[in-house]
């Protein structure tokens, strides 16, 4: 049963799947390409069951993932939310043919806009998701990386939490309040930082480790 197993009948739990990475990082003082690009992806437990959020690796390695880092099988994931449909925060999605596929409804109208073919037969297969993935988890609307990107806030213990993908690609991006380079709207990239830093106590980034939006203000912002 894995992960699920060691989360409270009732309670909520999640877990990061993969830390994330860019490709380049202009804060590490890089300006061309060093390594792929890797996004963070968490799992979440809820009483409704395990939500996966951004399956960040080609379909055949999403089984080894699955049981390393959570016990469990790809065919334990009840739903799979795309915070929005840039390829690597999609990578594994069709790993998943048993489970819902969400995405909100302004970044399926965006990304059918430009699709492909595959993308196309891909878009298809997933629904809109409404005001909540599943109850307790929320969706908030952040564009500017892209116009219909949304994050999941969520209660959990005494903390709000919120898994933004890009709309935070790492803490640095948060610290200055920025946009990665690729962002459709930088004014509304940066306007959903502050909006995120409103929202939540920690924040899972789309390239990087989760962190504690206190201590960030400590640390120098």
């Amino acid at each position: 049963m894995g992960f699920g197993y060691a989360v409270p009948a009732g309670e909520l739990g999640w877990l990061t799947l993969t830390i994330g990475h860019l490709s380049a990082n202009k804060y590490w003082g890089e300006a061309e390409r060093r390594r792929g690009p890797l996004c963070t992806s968490t799992l979440i437990k809820c009483p409704e069951g395990l939500v996966l959020v951004d399956p960040p690796v080609p379909p055949a390695e999403v089984p080894r993932l699955l049981i390393e880092q959570a016990g469990i099988a790809a065919s334990d994931v009840d739903v799979v939310f795309l915070t929005h449909f840039h390829g690597d925060h999609r990578f594994g999605l069709e790993a998943f043919p048993g489970a819902d596929w969400l995405m909100a409804e302004p970044e399926i109208d965006f990304a059918r806009a430009a699709a492909g073919p595959e993308e196309a037969e891909l878009l298809a297969r997933i629904r809109p998701a409404g005001a909540e993935v599943v109850p307790g988890l929320r969706v908030l609307h952040t564009p500017g990386h892209t116009p219909g990107l949304s994050s999941i806030v969520f209660a959990w213990r005494d903390r709000r939490v919120a898994v933004c993908g890009d709309a935070v690609m790492t803490e640095d991006h948060f610290r200055a309040r920025e946009g990665h380079h690729n962002s459709t709207d930088f004014a509304q990239a940066s306007a959903s930082i502050e909006l995120i830093a409103r929202e939540a106590d920690v924040v899972v980034p789309g390239h990087g480790a989760a962190f504690d939006i206190a201590w960030t203000r400590e640390g120098g912002r």
